[in-house]
C-alpha cells in the first residue's frame, strides 16, 4: 500500500499516472483519495509524478520535558529542529500538517510521520515535537542528543490544515504528545482569533511547550489554556468534557491523544449535542482510521458468531469455566455465590415490579437474576472499626469533592474483583483530594510533609502510610526508610506486603 488512509496501492498510482499525462498530486487525490488525509503518501505520489519528493536535511534534538516512568525509562518529549540543506524551495507548512522523515538508522531505512509545530521559512527550518518510543525503529536513533546532528531526508508538508482562522472559537482537547498539532495551531493563531486548549499530561514535568503557551497567552488575548495533571487529578471526566462543550458550544472542536482519550472525548462531545461536522479527530498513527473501521467490522462478525456461547456458561456445573477472570489476592478460595446472591424475587415478580415502576405505580424497581455486588457486600467480610479510611467516612458532606474525584466511598473504585491484583486504582496520587491543605505541627519527618505537599509528591504517601491501617506497621520518620516505589507497586499488584503481616483478618464469609 502506498496510501494506508485510502487503501491505494503503488500499482494503482502508477496506472493513474500512466493514463493521465497531466496528472498532479491534486488530481490523484481527487481520483483515488490518496494524499489528502495524513500526507504520509505524498513522497510516493511525487516520485510517481517525477517530482522532487525528498529534501536533504539535518536534525538536532533536545528534550523539553523531564518526566520518567517508575521503571526509569525515558518518556521525554523532544523538540527536533530540522534544517534543510541546499537551495531547493520548500513550501510553507499549514497549521497541523505533517511531514515524513526518512533516515538510514544503521538498521535499515525507516520512514515516520510527524506534525510540524513551527516553521522558519527564512532560516529553512521546521520544528517537530516527538516523544521517545522505547524499542522504536526511529526515535531512539533520532533523539540521541549526544550523537549530535543526524542526517535525514524530509518530505513536503501534507494533510489538511487545522484551525478556523478566526471564523469561530477553536477548542482543542489534547493529551500526551497529542499536543503537537495544538502547538502548531497556537503558533499560527491570528491576532484577533479565539482558542482554548485543554491539555492533559501526567504532571507539569511531562507537559511540553508550557513556556510557549504562556507567551502566547500574553500576546494573544483570545488564547487560554488549562493543564490537567492527571497524576493528582485523574484523567479528564465526562462531566468536565460536557462543561467545556457547553461553554464553547459554537466552537470548532479538535481532539488528539491516545486512543482511549480520543474515544472518550469524541463520544462525550457527540452526546453533548456537538454536530459531527464541528469535531475533528487528529489521528496519531499512519492508517489508524482504516484500521479502526476494520477492527469494528471484525468485532461485529466475531460477536455475531459467538452470541450464543455465553448462554452455555450459565449452567451451574460450568461455574469455574465462566470468563470472570482470576480472583483478586486473598479471594482464591471464595465461591461465586459468596458475593453474587440471587434476587429473592421470582422472574414473574421482578417483571411485574419493573413494569409498575416504568408506569409510575411503584417507586422502586426490582432486580432480575443476581443482586448487584456493592460496597456493602465487601464490608460484610472486611468491616474494621479501626479502618483509617473506612468507606463510610467519605459520606460526610465535607468530603464531597473527594467523592467526586476518587469515588473513595465505593470499595470498587480501588478494588475491582476478578483482576488478579490487590489494587486497580489508576493512580496512587489520590491522597491529594483530601490532604492538599494538610498541616503537620512539629513535623519531624524528612522531608517534611509541607515539602512533599508543596512539590505535589503524592505518590510518596503510600511509601510510609498504610492506607487502611490494617498491618503491623509504624510509619518511618524518613522517606528513605519507607517502602520503595518498586516494592510498593509490586505489592499493589499482588506481591508481598512492605507493611508486615495483617492484624485485622477478614471475618468468615456469609453462606453461599
Amino acid at each position: 500500500m502506498a496510501c494506508q488512509c485510502a487503501g491505494v496501492s503503488f500499482a494503482e498510482i502508477e496506472e493513474a499516472v500512466a493514463g493521465d499525462p497531466g496528472a498532479s498530486v491534486e488530481s490523484l487525490g481527487a481520483a483515488l483519495g490518496c494524499g489528502v488525509q495524513c500526507g504520509s503518501c505524498l513522497p510516493a505520489l511525487r516520485e510517481a509524478l517525477g517530482q522532487v519528493a525528498w529534501f536533504a536535511a539535518t536534525a538536532v534534538a533536545r528534550p523539553i520535558t523531564r518526566s520518567r516512568d517508575l521503571a526509569g525509562q525515558d518518556r521525554l518529549i523532544f523538540r527536533v529542529d530540522i534544517t534543510l540543506a541546499g537551495d531547493a524551495a520548500y513550501p510553507r507548512a499549514l497549521p497541523g500538517q505533517h511531514v515524513v522523515l526518512r533516515a538510514d538508522t544503521g538498521q535499515g531505512v525507516v520512514e515516520r510521520t510527524y506534525t510540524v509545530v513551527a516553521q522558519d521559512l527564512g532560516a529553512g527550518r521546521i520544528t517537530l515535537g516527538i516523544r521517545r518510543t522505547p524499542g522504536g525503529e526511529m526515535t531512539p536513533w533520532l533523539l540521541d542528543a549526544e550523537a549530535g546532528a543526524r542526517r535525514i531526508e524530509v518530505s513536503v508538508p501534507g494533510g489538511p490544515a487545522l484551525g478556523s482562522g478566526g471564523k469561530r472559537i477553536d477548542m482543542f482537547f489534547a493529551a500526551g504528545v497529542g499536543i503537537t498539532p495544538a502547538m502548531a495551531m497556537v503558533n499560527a493563531l491570528p491576532p484577533q482569533a479565539a482558542m482554548h486548549l485543554h491539555y492533559s499530561a501526567n504532571d507539569a514535568d511531562d507537559a511540553a511547550f508550557l513556556p510557549e503557551f504562556e507567551a502566547r497567552r500574553n500576546d494573544r488575548p483570545g488564547f487560554t489554556f488549562t493543564l490537567r495533571e492527571t497524576t493528582t487529578r485523574g484523567p479528564i471526566t465526562q462531566a468536565k468534557i460536557r462543561i467545556l462543550a457547553g461553554q464553547y458550544r459554537d466552537a470548532q472542536f479538535y481532539i488528539c491523544g491516545p486512543a482511549g482519550y480520543v474515544e472518550l472525548v469524541h463520544r462525550t462531545l457527540k452526546r453533548a449535542g456537538i454536530p459531527a461536522g464541528r469535531i475533528h479527530v487528529e489521528l496519531f498513527a499512519l492508517g489508524s482510521q482504516a484500521q479502526a473501521h476494520s477492527s469494528r467490522f471484525k468485532a461485529w462478525a466475531v460477536g455475531a458468531a459467538l452470541a450464543l456461547v455465553p448462554l452455555l456458561l450459565l449452567w451451574p456445573g460450568l461455574e469455574q469455566a465462566r470468563p470472570h477472570g482470576h480472583p483478586n489476592v486473598g479471594h482464591a478460595d471464595l465461591k461465586c455465590m459468596s458475593c453474587h446472591v440471587e434476587s429473592p424475587a421470582s422472574t414473574r415478580q421482578a417483571f411485574q415490579a419493573k413494569v409498575k415502576h416504568a408506569v409510575g405505580l411503584r417507586q422502586t424497581s426490582a432486580v432480575l437474576g443476581m443482586q448487584p455486588v456493592t460496597s456493602a457486600t465487601c464490608i460484610q467480610c472486611h468491616a474494621n472499626s479501626d479502618d483509617r479510611h473506612a468507606p463510610n467516612r467519605f459520606l460526610e458532606p465535607r468530603f464531597a469533592q473527594a467523592r467526586a474525584e476518587t469515588g473513595a466511598q465505593q470499595c470498587a473504585s480501588c478494588h475491582r474483583e476478578h483482576s488478579a491484583v490487590r489494587v486497580t486504582a489508576p493512580s496512587t496520587g489520590y491522597c491529594v483530594s483530601c490532604h492538599q491543605d494538610m498541616k503537620v505541627k512539629d513535623d519531624r519527618t524528612s522531608p517534611t510533609h509541607d515539602f512533599l505537599v508543596r512539590n505535589k509528591q503524592w505518590t510518596t504517601c503510600l511509601q510510609c502510610h498504610d492506607y487502611h491501617g490494617n498491618h503491623k506497621w509504624n510509619a518511618p520518620l524518613r522517606l528513605q526508610d519507607g517502602a520503595t516505589l518498586e516494592v510498593l507497586n509490586k505489592y499493589l499488584q499482588g506481591g508481598p506486603s512492605p507493611f508486615g503481616d495483617p492484624v485485622v483478618k477478614a471475618k468468615p464469609g456469609r453462606p453461599g
